[in-house]
C-alpha cells in the first residue's frame, strides 16, 4: 500500500462535541447498555483532556465502525456508494462533495472522533470525512478519546 501523500492538519480542528451527542449516545449504548448515562458523563470528561492527533495507518486499519480504510485514491464512486447507502438507511442527506471541496481548500472541519476503549478503537463520528480524506490520499487529524 502506498503511503498517504499529504497532511491536512490545518483542516481538522477540535470538533463541536455537542453536535455529536447523538453519536455519543449510540456508542454509550454499545459499550455500556446498563448505564449509558455514566458512560456519556465519563466520555465528556475525557474529551476535556483529549487531543487532536494524526490517524495512523495502523489505527485506521483496525478502526471499527467505518467504511473508509479501503477507499482507493480518487475512489469517488465508492465514496458516493457508501454515502448513498447510508443516506437511504438513515434518511439523512450527507454531502461528501462539500467535504471534498472544503478539504481541498484547506477549510476548517471538526475532526472525526475516535474512542479508544480498552483494546478497541471505534469511530464515534466522521466516517464521511475519513472516506473523503482517504480518497484524497490525506492523513486526517482525529480527536482521540481514551477511556
Amino acid at each position: 500500500m502506498k503511503e498517504l501523500t499529504g497532511k491536512i492538519a490545518e483542516t481538522f480542528i477540535f470538533p463541536d462535541i455537542e453536535k455529536e451527542h447523538g453519536e455519543i449516545e449510540r456508542v454509550a449504548q454499545k459499550y455500556s447498555p446498563q448505564n449509558p448515562e455514566a458512560f456519556i458523563r465519563t466520555f465528556y470528561e475525557k474529551v476535556q483532556s483529549s487531543r487532536i492527533v494524526d490517524l495512523t495507518e495502523e489505527m485506521w486499519a483496525t478502526l471499527d465502525n467505518t467504511d473508509s480504510f479501503d477507499i482507493p485514491h480518487d475512489g469517488w464512486e465508492q465514496v458516493k456508494g457508501h454515502i448513498d447507502h447510508t443516506n437511504q438507511e438513515t434518511r439523512a442527506s450527507r454531502s461528501w462533495e462539500e467535504l471534498k471541496q472544503k478539504m481541498e481548500l484547506g477549510q476548517e472541519l471538526g475532526a472525526p472522533i475516535i474512542l479508544k476503549y480498552f483494546n478497541e478503537t471505534h469511530l464515534v463520528s466522521g466516517n464521511t470525512r475519513l472516506m473523503v480524506a482517504r480518497a484524497l490520499r490525506k492523513t486526517p487529524k482525529i480527536l482521540l478519546v481514551e477511556m
